[in-house]
This record gives structure tokens, sequence and C-alpha cells, in this order.
């Protein structure tokens, strides 16, 4: 019941603060925004700068699972990154909101735990290319990717912010988008046109 509470007050505080802006909000909004009495949220988190860490631990919390997920090496690399991004891509949609707020934070946000402000290049973008360097050292061969697994992380992972925060296609669903973004990376441009794509 604790965990419920906590979790319904941190995706509240997510669309508040990505609306009002971190300064501006108050615990009162929150509050209200989750449904509780302000008094209440004591109950659960000491200050406003908890609620918004603890966003950040939940959102990193859920994307490092995806990581986790066993992987089947006899499937061929394409289809082993588009299962690791869909699911990355159905936790994304299962929580818009605080996704929305880490991808286009507001100016004021403070600093994460480690200190670092959601706009530091080692925040986001860079935090999620390590986590992918990671999983394609465990199960992609340097033979399969046929450029330097950094390289790949790199570029899988710019492709993927990118697709994920501004869809080429509004209307495209979740299992095209994740096609395409494969299909950038590990072929480049020529793959979606069908011309000059490596089997």
């Amino acid at each position: 019941m604790r965990e419920r509470a906590r979790q319904d007050i941190l995706l509240a505080a997510a669309e508040v603060f990505a609306r009002r802006g971190f300064t501006s909000a108050t615990l009162a909004e929150l509050a209200e925004a989750a449904g509780y009495a302000a008094p209440s949220l004591y109950r659960y988190f000491s200050s406003k700068e908890e609620i918004f860490r603890s966003l950040v631990d939940l959102a990193e919390s859920e994307i490092r699972a995806t990581f986790e997920e066993p992987v089947d090496r006899s499937a061929p690399l394409a289809a082993r990154i588009e299962k690791l991004l869909r699911l990355q891509f159905q936790v994304a949609e299962q929580r818009r909101s605080l996704f929305e707020l880490l991808l286009s934070p507001p100016p004021d946000l403070p600093p994460d735990r480690d200190g670092r402000t959601m706009h530091d290049p080692s925040h986001g973008l860079g935090r999620y290319e390590e986590l992918l360097l990671e999983w394609l050292r465990r199960h992609a061969g340097r033979a399969e990717l046929r450029v330097p697994l950094e390289a790949a992380a790199r570029g899988l992972a710019g492709v993927a912010f990118a697709f994920h925060h501004r869809p080429l296609h509004a209307d495209a669903d979740g299992a095209a988008r994740v096609r395409t973004v494969v299909d950038l990376a590990l072929h480049g441009i020529a793959a979606l046109s069908g011309r000059g794509a490596p089997p």
C-alpha cells in the first residue's frame, strides 16, 4: 500500500513538474494532483527535491530492468535489439508523463542524487548509452555489428532517443517505430528505402 501511494505521488508529480516547472510547483499542488492532503505527503517524502530524485530513480530502475530480460542468442541481432527496444518503448509509453519530463526537462530541475543536472551530458542519454554498451558486450558480437561496440551503442542510443521523443510518423505503432530505429542504427539511411542495406 505504501509503495503504491509513493508511485501515485511520483507519477502525479511528473505531470505537475512538466507543466509548472520545479520551482513554481508547490507541495500542495503535488498533493492535490495525486489525490492526497498536503501534510500526508511528508509520510512518503521529506521534500520536493526528494520527490524529484525518486522520479529519476524510478525511471532508471524501470529502464535498467529491461536490460536484464533473457536474450535468445540464436535469434538474429536485429531481433534481439528489437525485443529490447520494444520493452523500453512499452515502459516509456506506460510512464509517459515521467519520461516526457525527463526527456524535455524544465530548466529549474534540481540535481539528482549524484549531483548531476538533467541537462548534464552524463545524464539521460549518456547513462542510457552506457547501459546499451554493457548489454551489447554481453549479447552481441563485434563481427555481427561490423563497427566498434562503443560506436554501435552511441548510434543506437541516439536514434532510439530521437524516435521515442519525437516519432518520425505520429501514427506509427510501436513495433514499426522499433524496426525503424534498429534499421537506422544497424544499416543507416539506405535501409529505409531498401537500397544498399547489408544482409
